[in-house]
């Protein structure tokens, strides 16, 4: 009696890894799968698949005035402010890097544009870096924001005025589904 005791209990928690393991496998793989057929399904009911790359734009910018403005006692926020801007920004330049500067580099032809593209996220995370390293009640930590602030106001500029509307010339509106599809899910893979 003693050995089917131990085969239930063995069954049991052998059913419970199983089920365990296929919970995490599903939490990790179903958001970008949901997510990439919801930004398709926006995208090809009208929506203007760079909309939510300027949204985060804007949040990014706002996130990065609020972290400007903090007084210097302000420890807590701005340590909050950062993480925020970090998880944001992540995810952001993830979808850009993975998905729209391949396509702006080699649809739209603008290597260039791409390449400074890119840098200027490597730069930002520099940026990152050092506001990470700055104590948060130290002044240099509100001008190091202002900088970081200015320069994704120039990258900004230049991907909603130049970058996307050149994409928008050349991709037609399956194209534009299909990437909007793919920004969503780059962007689910990490919020």
């Amino acid at each position: 009696m003693r050995r089917d005791a131990d085969w239930i209990s063995m069954r049991g928690l052998l059913a419970f890894a199983g089920g365990a393991a296929a919970a995490l496998i599903a939490s990790r793989l179903l958001p970008p799968v949901v997510a990439q057929a919801a930004g398709t399904a926006r995208a090809s009911a009208g929506r203007d698949a760079f909309d939510a790359l300027a949204r985060d734009h804007r949040i990014i910018l706002s996130l990065l005035d609020r972290m400007e403005h903090s007084p210097d006692r302000a420890v807590f926020d701005r340590t909050q402010l950062l993480l925020r801007l970090k998880h944001r920004l992540a995810a952001h330049a993830m979808a850009e890097e993975d998905v729209v500067y391949p396509l702006l580099h080699d649809r739209a032809q603008a290597v260039e544009h791409t390449r400074q593209l890119y840098s200027e996220h490597a730069e930002m995370k520099m940026h990152l870096y050092a506001l990470e390293q700055i104590p948060k009640d130290d002044p240099r930590w509100r001008t190091r924001a202002g900088e970081l602030r200015r320069l994704i106001e120039h990258h900004v500029d230049q991907e909603e005025e130049v970058d996307f509307p050149k994409l928008r010339q050349v991709m037609d509106q399956r194209e534009t589904a299909r990437m909007s599809g793919e920004v969503h899910r780059e962007k689910a893979l990490l919020l």
